[in-house]
């Protein structure tokens, strides 16, 4: 077995965490990406108003499991969503960095493996909703700074129903998902863990 004697050798092996944190971007872009598309013509609507939103459960998620890595994904993946259907990601920069918080706000203060009593989904659910809170504020400033709608549209329809179609969707479904698939992630080694270094 060869030992990494020379400093600028290890620096060269720790590179390989890079590749890692790629991984991490990838993933959660294209799952993220993948579900705002299919959100987009198959959305869950009661009447006219999109009653889940299925990515705001996968948001939290990403940045508990892959940190800052899987919170930019969810960014890039949000940019990919929007190319495909013809949208310009430039007039959205407010509602990005909120995809990024929906991450990366529960990524850093839930730390553990997974949910082991009620203690621990309590604060689960309190870290998502922060996030979302985070995140819907964010969208909301962008509708009224960018997009020019109103805002007492913005605030009083569109944030309120976010409330609803993002932060209760993610409380719910968010916990079962993590809950599921943790273990998984933990034993194929690509927990947050091994991307904050």
């Amino acid at each position: 077995m060869t030992q990494v004697s020379n400093p600028m050798q290890k620096g060269l092996v720790q590179k390989g965490v890079s590749a890692r944190h790629i991984v991490a971007i990838v993933i959660s872009a294209l799952i993220y990406g993948a579900t705002i598309y299919i959100s987009r013509y198959f959305p869950i609507k009661i009447g006219t108003i999109q009653a889940i939103y299925p990515a705001a459960v996968f948001a939290p998620l990403f940045g508990m499991w892959f940190g800052i890595w899987g919170s930019a994904g969810l960014v890039v993946g949000n940019i990919l969503s929007m190319l495909v259907v013809g949208m310009n990601p430039a007039v959205y920069p407010l509602a990005l960095l909120a995809q990024f918080m929906m991450g990366f706000v529960p990524g850093i203060m839930y730390r553990k493996i997974n949910i082991e009593s009620m203690k621990d989904r309590v604060y689960f659910i309190f870290v998502v909703l922060l996030g979302m809170l985070a995140g819907t504020v964010l969208v909301a400033l962008n509708l009224v700074i960018f997009q020019k709608v109103p805002a007492n549209v913005a605030w009083g329809t569109v944030w309120a129903w976010m409330q609803v179609s993002n932060s209760l969707t993610a409380a719910v479904f968010s916990p079962l998902l993590f809950a599921w698939m943790s273990d998984y992630m933990n034993k194929s080694g690509l927990f947050f863990k091994r991307f904050w270094g």
